[in-house]
């Protein structure tokens, strides 16, 4: 858990959990064009993953994004919100910057079928809800944490941009996802961005044309996470980024043709 401040909001960058994967399993078929980026690897050749959540408060509301990949995957989502002296009850809306299971896995007590954040509004793009609601069949993760949302009343969807609070306004950011979005952070003058899974790694700042395995669509998750980038280095924007190695808090910084990741001190 890391805390920082955009203006007046609080950031509060959450940590589920943290997993080794084989580069070679997330940038297939990239090896020569990633070998300079051997530093950011450990010594068995993995991407250490962060699988982060983030918690915002703006002024008297709670808003968390994203939710986790949960209780079967030994997530600590629910021990990381109480330690950051949060209860489940005072989260006013939980926004997903998109639908796949990683980022979903703590919505529901497996034993109850009850929300976790009994008083939350749960906000999810329109372009997601679309897309895995028509696959036949359905994932497992967004029967099991997602659909059981409408019937309690909590569903909110949206498209386009959103307004979330008076300092957040979720932005299409597609590409990972039909319907991905990031929540922008505007306060006192300052910028901050969520950025979901525009960028996975590192390598992704340094080498934004590479695909990885895990984008929906390569050439618009590329337009997007240039623009993306190009964007967050122009205006100095805290960045609060899922899988960038934990807490996940940070800025995208620009050096003549290089950009890469600056990790919050």
């Amino acid at each position: 858990m890391k805390r920082a401040r955009v203006g007046n909001v609080e950031v509060i960058a959450l940590v589920d959990m943290t997993r080794p994967m084989p580069a070679s399993a997330v940038y297939r078929d990239a090896a020569e064009a990633i070998r300079p980026l051997q530093g950011y690897l450990d010594s068995e050749g993995r991407l250490v993953l962060n699988f982060g959540c983030f918690l915002l408060r703006d002024g008297a509301q709670t808003i968390l994004v994203d939710a986790g990949n949960g209780p079967e995957a030994g997530g600590r989502l629910m021990e990381e919100i109480g330690e950051a002296g949060v209860s489940p009850e005072s989260i006013d809306a939980v926004v997903f910057t998109h639908l796949h299971g990683d980022h979903t896995g703590w919505n529901l007590d497996r034993a109850t079928g009850a929300p976790r954040f009994p008083r939350a509004r749960y906000l999810v793009p329109q372009g997601d809800w679309d897309h895995y609601g028509s696959r036949d069949p359905k994932s497992r993760s967004f029967e099991r944490d997602v659909v059981p949302l409408e019937a309690t009343g909590q569903l909110v969807l949206f498209t386009g941009e959103h307004t979330v609070s008076p300092s957040l306004t979720a932005i299409p950011t597609p590409g990972h996802t039909p319907g991905h979005s990031s929540v922008v952070i505007s306060s006192n003058g300052e910028k901050g961005l969520i950025l979901g899974d525009v960028v996975i790694s590192r390598i992704d700042a340094e080498l934004p044309d590479l695909s990885n395995t895990f984008d929906w669509d390569h050439a618009i998750a590329r337009d997007t996470r240039r623009k993306m980038l190009d964007r967050l280095t122009g205006d100095g924007s805290l960045v609060g980024a899922s899988h960038i190695a934990a807490p996940g808090l940070g800025r995208f910084v620009r050096s003549g043709e290089r950009t890469r990741w600056e990790p919050l001190a």
